[in-house]
Order: structure tokens, then sequence, then C-alpha cells
């Protein structure tokens, strides 16, 4: 149990850490994407087209992040997290949240 609160606390602060690259592209995604097809009311299956378009933006956010910040990861390594742990608990965090707002913003627009 005290594995399992460690790695959420160690995601959560990852995500903090990385949240500016992760956010702009959740917002240029939605804004520049989602709205205008709402707007037009052609988002009927749009959503798993996002969410897969989301999700493949994660290499190059790894990278940038990886760019910006070169020794970020060994704090979570001696927590006993790998960079692959620390990615994929990302990506499901950060798609669920993406996910919710898009489901937030397509029930108030349509």
């Amino acid at each position: 149990m005290i594995r399992v609160v460690t790695q959420m606390r160690a995601v959560l602060l990852f995500y903090r850490s990385v949240a500016p690259f992760v956010l702009g592209v959740s917002a240029l995604l939605l804004g520049f994407v989602l709205l205008p097809l709402l707007l037009e009311g052609k988002a009927g299956g749009s959503l798993p087209t996002l969410l897969l378009v989301k999700v493949l933006t994660y290499p190059v956010v790894c990278y940038l992040a990886e760019q910006m910040r070169p020794d970020q990861y060994w704090f979570f390594f001696n927590l006993g997290l790998t960079r692959r742990r620390l990615w994929t608990s990302l990506a499901a965090l950060d798609s669920l949240l993406f996910l919710g707002v898009a489901v937030l913003l397509k029930s108030l627009l349509a």
C-alpha cells in the first residue's frame, strides 16, 4: 500500500513538472480541433480520434521535457520508479483528464 501511495505522489509531482507541456498540447487540441467541430455540429465520433492524437503526442512531450530538464529523473529513480512507469502513469492520468474535459466541453456546447 505504501508503494502505491508513493507512486501516486511521485506521478503527481512529475505531472506538475511537465504540466506546461502536457496541458499546452491539451489546450491546443481542445481549442483548435474540438471547439470548431462542436460549433459546426460535426463532433459526433471525434473523441476517440482526439484521444489517440493526444496519446501520440507523448513522445514529443517526453523529448521536450528531457531536453529542458535533463537531470529530472534522479529523484524518481531514488523512489524506485522508472521513466517508463512515470510516463505510462502520466499518460493514463492526463488522458483521463483530457477525456473528462472534452466530454464536459461537448456536453456544454451540444
